[in-house]
């Protein structure tokens, strides 16, 4: 007579460890569930050009005040976008008003 196995494909392994353990285990888990879609999916970091930033941020990499930031936004000098009530700026736009304010003070 054959050794019979209790092992089903519904039966549970009850382990006793500790939760470190179990937070390693988890970790080690989604790292390697979610690296495929990490890979394939394109990030902020990826395209600094996307890059939003504030006003004061955009004033501050611009060198200037926010107020003289959102004159030359209403004078069309520098793009804006609005989201929800705030406004941001895009990095492209902001190195491109740079590039332009540049141009225009060698002219």
């Amino acid at each position: 007579m054959g050794a019979k196995s209790f092992y089903t494909p519904t039966s549970m392994l009850i382990q006793v460890i500790s939760i470190d353990e179990l937070e390693s285990m988890m970790s080690r888990l989604l790292d390697k569930k979610l690296a495929p879609s990490q890979n394939s999916t394109p990030t902020v970091e990826r395209f600094p050009e996307n890059k939003l930033y504030r006003r004061k941020e955009a004033a501050e990499k611009l060198n200037i005040s926010p107020t003289l930031l959102e004159k030359w936004t209403k004078q069309g000098l520098i793009k804006s976008r609005k989201i929800g009530t705030r406004i941001y700026y895009v990095e492209k736009d902001i190195n491109e008003a740079i590039k332009n304010a540049f141009n225009s003070s060698n002219s």
